[in-house]
């Protein structure tokens, strides 16, 4: 949509000649009309300052990466942001810590702020690699579910790294996971 020239604020109020402006459609079908096979087109309509713009996107793969900041700020300090968990979060934090451990990172400042979670499996994945075998990452019960834990296996490559994590009110769900873990295992700083 950015390629064929929607701009933040556009408010879409057609999909392919179908009003969705002012019809309590729920979201989540919106976005079903607008979803369709890569190189497909979608014709959009978008009020604009009052205005209505129709504009033809062509649907492709969006690439979805959830590390917005990897970088050592200082000799011994690496940051790295993690905007959401998605479905390859853990593939891109295990390439960009090992970058930063070759830059020679002893302590890392994980920021989670404003991170609303995702993933769950990708938490655990996250947490196991400060964590020591046998440390709890969580556990799940409820009324109809057993007692579910989650522990860390041990071999997690940043247990040896000092740990700082960066939370506020916008870090929930996964975030919340990953950060419990630290704190409950005495593992790491929590900052928020």
């Amino acid at each position: 949509s950015e390629k064929a020239g929607l701009r933040q604020g556009d408010r879409i109020v057609m999909v392919n000649e179908r009003s969705v402006a002012g019809v309590k459609m729920p979201q989540d079908s919106m976005v079903r009309l607008m979803k369709g096979p890569k190189g497909t087109k979608v014709k959009i309509t978008v009020s604009r300052d009052g205005v209505l713009i129709p504009f033809d996107i062509t649907r492709d793969k969006i690439p979805v990466h959830s590390i917005d900041a990897a970088f050592m700020i200082d000799e011994t300090t690496g940051y790295v942001k993690l905007s959401k968990f998605t479905r390859t979060t853990f593939k891109e934090f295990k390439e960009a810590t090992r970058k930063l451990l070759d830059a020679g990172m002893q302590h890392l400042l994980f920021d989670l702020r404003n991170n609303s979670g995702g993933y769950f499996d990708q938490s655990l994945l996250l947490a196991n690699e400060f964590l020591e075998s046998g440390d709890q990452i969580v556990y799940m019960e409820g009324m109809h579910r057993p007692r579910q834990e989650y522990d860390a296996d041990g071999r997690g490559n940043l247990k040896e790294v000092r740990l700082s994590v960066l939370i506020d009110e916008g870090s929930a769900s996964s975030s919340e996971i990953f950060s419990g873990a630290i704190q409950d295992n005495d593992r790491g700083l929590i900052y928020g």
